[in-house]
């Protein structure tokens, strides 16, 4: 990558507000040539002229007049003109003084004179003055002005055209650029809920056309993923909770089996009417997983503290008290999955830790099962996905468990991770999602993720 590129800004706004930084700084330099060039140049040089004519006339004059006029010659060139002569050469300041008029003045003087003059500087009553070596009927007199008689300030009117013109153009080139990234700044941050599975607010479709059919369609395919989802889930429990009726059928069909039947035959019927509750059970609640519920106040440690109540093989040492806001259903189903697996594939203790100490707190299940292989950890997420070496269907389970904790947490913003624990078994985390995402993050409510704002 060259050095060019490196230079170039990565995000939008900002190659924007470079590219009109460039155009508005070049268009100002421009117009200030031109304004340098046609406008205040000629009229320095004609100042310039106007001022060395007066100069020289006034040093051939004062030789003309006679020696005792000389004096107040003098004295009402000062008062009216501002113009000084003297025989004697000033003493002079050896520190430089800009001043662009000089150079105007020396060239008027140079092309009057015909030949090459000195102008020096001195300083006299804490005001600085400019003196011209000229020659007067064969002798020489010195004529000199104060700065103040050229009324411009150079310097000063510069500087405010600078600072003002880079406050217009880095002022209108935030907004311009504003105006164009920041539309696409919330398109581009409700793309992204879409992709974490959230549904995120209606983007305002106000503004420039092209934004504003761009704001339209992604309003539009949002909208049908919700409507898509939703079916989804109308579906999913509609044949889940349809099926239950005829699998009460067959569990009292069962209980009217003549005495004369089989015990093991009765008993591995129920054993698979059982099996099939289980997975309407678990189908149900993953449709609800879709959904997000509300918030409130717990405690997280007395929470796990009912969690693990009568369960056996589990290892929670309890501490102080952990108050957080959570979806409390939400937070306790994925508990009891994490929980409910653990235990299921390992036969050795599993310990719950609450990391309460950060902002956003965690929750830590660990188990000495078999682990998880690092490239099926995002598969087991998924419905009816099974580990075919270790958490097969024989380990018991419905393939549910997981994706309805990984459902849960992904409603509720909530980042739920398998590792590897050392020494052998996986550590399975639930971070809570930060407090002031509650207000701004809705999904599946209708809710703002990002509100819009007015002329987006």
């Amino acid at each position: 990558m060259t050095l060019f590129a490196k230079l170039i800004p990565a995000s939008l706004f900002g190659r924007a507000l470079l590219t009109l930084v460039f155009t508005f700084g070049l268009f100002g330099l421009v117009t200030f040539w031109v304004i340098v060039s046609y406008a205040l140049t000629p009229v320095a040089q004609r100042s310039a002229s106007d001022l060395a004519s007066i100069m020289v006339l006034s040093a051939r004059t004062l030789r003309q007049l006679p020696a005792e006029t000389r004096d107040d010659y003098r004295s009402r060139l000062a008062r009216e003109y501002q113009i000084r002569l003297a025989e004697e050469r000033p003493l002079t300041d050896v520190n430089q003084f800009f001043f662009p008029y000089i150079g105007q003045l020396k060239r008027a003087l140079e092309d009057r004179l015909g030949g090459e003059v000195e102008i020096v500087t001195s300083v006299a009553n804490n005001e600085r003055w400019f003196w011209v070596a000229l020659d007067a009927s064969g002798e020489t007199v010195w004529a000199g002005f104060p700065r103040s008689r050229v009324e411009t300030r150079p310097i000063e009117g510069l500087s405010v055209i600078i600072g003002v013109a880079v406050l217009l153009i880095v002022g209108s080139a935030l907004i311009l650029a504003g105006r164009v990234t920041q539309p696409l700044n919330r398109l581009s941050k409700a793309a992204e809920q879409v992709a974490l599975g959230y549904s995120p607010a209606v983007l305002s479709e106000s503004g420039p056309k092209e934004l504003a059919n761009l704001a339209r369609q992604f309003n539009t395919t949002s909208r049908r993923i919700r409507e898509l989802i939703a079916n989804r889930t109308l579906l999913l429990a509609g044949i889940s909770h349809d099926l239950r009726t005829p699998l009460t059928r067959l569990r009292l069909a069962v209980e009217m089996l003549p005495r004369g039947t089989a015990p093991a035959l009765v008993a591995r019927m129920e054993r698979d009417i059982e099996e099939m509750n289980a997975l309407i059970t678990q189908a149900i609640d993953f449709g609800k997983s879709l959904e997000t519920g509300k918030r409130e106040d717990v405690d997280l440690a007395a929470l796990i503290d009912d969690l693990v109540a009568g369960r056996p093989r589990v290892i929670w040492q309890r501490s102080r008290s952990c108050r957080y806001r959570a979806d409390v259903l939400a937070l306790r189903r994925i508990l009891s999955n994490l929980l409910e697996n653990a235990l299921r594939y390992s036969q050795d203790l599993v310990e719950i830790h609450l990391d309460c100490k950060t902002t956003t707190p965690v929750i830590f299940v660990l188990d000495r099962g078999p682990g998880i292989p690092e490239a099926e950890r995002e598969a087991v997420f998924r419905p009816y996905y099974r580990l075919e070496t270790s958490r097969n269907r024989l380990t018991g389970g419905t393939g549910l468990g997981l994706a309805v904790a990984y459902q849960l947490a992904l409603s509720n913003q909530m980042e739920l991770h398998l590792g590897t624990r050392r020494g052998g078994g996986t550590v399975a985390s639930v971070r809570l999602p930060p407090l002031e995402l509650e207000p701004a993050l809705a999904p599946r409510n209708g809710k703002a993720v990002d509100v819009p704002c007015e002329g987006a």
